[in-house]
This record gives structure tokens, C-alpha cells and sequence, in this order.
């Protein structure tokens, strides 16, 4: 999972202003940690400034499994595409029950073989594919120097 990553497209019901949905999503970098963790880091434009954004991602004894805030559980998966796999995260937040789904990327191009996988998975967890959201690419993003 190391390195740069995409989000070429998502769907969920976490509750995001529809105007904020189709922002514009840079990529994000993930890194091992010296503890064994990993940290995902990402810069998102908030009020007109830079902000850095870090989640510490923890392996689990389950393949696939990571553990982030709040003990949450995201879950990964290998969809037997090269450069492509889907992460997504069923849980409870606020007394909420939430679902996020995301096509991730090694680049902003979306493989069309890659994206029947994620409308199939996307439809098997009660979800319909025609809500699915492929936001804009961030163009101009900083490199994070110790990320390469």
C-alpha cells in the first residue's frame, strides 16, 4: 500500500454538504512508519489555505484490516487489478451507522475493468452504482519530500 494513491471514485453515506461532495480530491501518500504503523498524509485546501491531514493506519492479524481513529476498521481489498484496489469502512460514528467506499488508484485514470469491480461491490453492500461520485483530480498539489 506504500506510496501515492488516488481516490478515482466513491460513494457512502457519511454526512458531507452535496456542494463539498465534488471538491476537488488530491492525491494521498502512504508511508511505513518506524513503529511498525503506517501513516496516510494528504494536503486539502480548507478556507483558502494548505491543510495537512495524517491518519496512522495500524496492520491487524486479518489480511486487508487496518485500524485508524477511534479503533475504526477500514478495510481494504485486493481486486486483482494491478495498480487498483477498494477500501471502504462500515461503522458507527456519532450514533450513526456509516458506510464509505472508495476506488483507490495508482493514478487519476480510472480502469474501466476496475470500475465494474467496484459498481459490483458497490451494489452487493445495498448501495446504487449511478450515486457513485468521481470527483476532480487536485492538479496542483505539493509533494511531500519524504513520501517519495
Amino acid at each position: 500500500l506504500h506510496g501515492k494513491w488516488y481516490v478515482n471514485c466513491w460513494i457512502g453515506n457519511v454526512d458531507i454538504p452535496e456542494d463539498k461532495k465534488h471538491e476537488k480530491i488530491p492525491p494521498f501518500y502512504i508511508r511505513p512508519l518506524s513503529n511498525g504503523k503506517m501513516e496516510a498524509k494528504l494536503n486539502l485546501r480548507k478556507n483558502g489555505r494548505c491543510e495537512e491531514i495524517k491518519l496512522s493506519l495500524e496492520k491487524t492479524k486479518e489480511p486487508g484490516k487496518l485500524l485508524t481513529w477511534g479503533r475504526q476498521i477500514v478495510n481494504v481489498l485486493d481486486i486483482n487489478m494491478p495498480k487498483h484496489v477498494i477500501s471502504f469502512i462500515e461503522s458507527k460514528m456519532n450514533g450513526k451507522n456509516i458506510r464509505m467506499m472508495e476506488l483507490m488508484g495508482r493514478s487519476p485514470e480510472i480502469d474501466p475493468k476496475a470500475m465494474q469491480i467496484f459498481e459490483d461491490f458497490v451494489r452487493s453492500k445495498g448501495h446504487n452504482p449511478d450515486e457513485i461520485i468521481i470527483p476532480e483530480i487536485e492538479g496542483n498539489v505539493e509533494r511531500f519530500s519524504d513520501f517519495s
